[in-house]
């Protein structure tokens, strides 16, 4: 009995540390988890509150919905700094910007979680310095669309939703955090 036992812990610490659920201690905490639908199982990733660019590990691979769920929630006394986070889609050597989604915490029974708003025409980016306005040939040429979000805080903030073009499929090659 005690040797299953120990196999069943060591087998499921082996695929928690090889599909990214272990957790160090000095990693950032998670701003937002970036899902979409495909097989038996969700597919997830970590959005930390870590600023600069991130490569997607969902890079080329197109989805009508991606869901955008709450990270961590924070036990502390005043609330997070609001982030940003933009996410890009890659065509070639054409980088654009699918849409900036920022990122609110709203006080909850267990501490702050982090609320989401999407924007899907950006007209400003955070170069480190300053926020610079984009030209509109930099900005989004489509609309996304919200087709399910849980309710609104009076900010008209979401803890989770999906979202997709209008257009047709999407696929998030880079996201960054600022």
């Amino acid at each position: 009995m005690q040797i299953s036992r120990f196999l069943c812990v060591l087998i499921l610490t082996a695929s928690a540390a090889s599909t990214g659920f272990a957790a160090r201690a000095d990693d950032a905490p998670v701003l937002a988890v970036l899902e979409y639908s495909g097989g038996l199982l969700p597919k997830r990733a970590d959005i930390r509150a870590k600023m600069g660019a991130v490569r997607s590990p969902f890079a080329n691979k197109p989805r009508a919905v991606w869901i955008l769920r709450e990270g961590d929630t924070l036990k502390q006394v005043n609330p997070p700094p609001e982030r940003l986070i933009q996410l890009y889609q890659v065509s070639g050597n054409d980088t654009q910007v699918l849409c900036t989604i920022n990122v609110k915490y709203a006080r909850g029974p267990r501490g702050w979680r982090p609320a989401f708003f999407i924007n899907s025409q950006p007209n400003i980016i955070w170069d480190g310095k300053e926020f610079i306005p984009l030209e509109t040939s930099q900005t989004a040429q489509a609309f996304v669309d919200i087709p399910k979000a849980s309710p609104a805080n009076a900010d008209g903030f979401y803890h989770s939703l999906a979202f997709g073009l209008a257009s047709g499929t999407s696929h998030i090659d880079i996201w960054d955090v600022q």
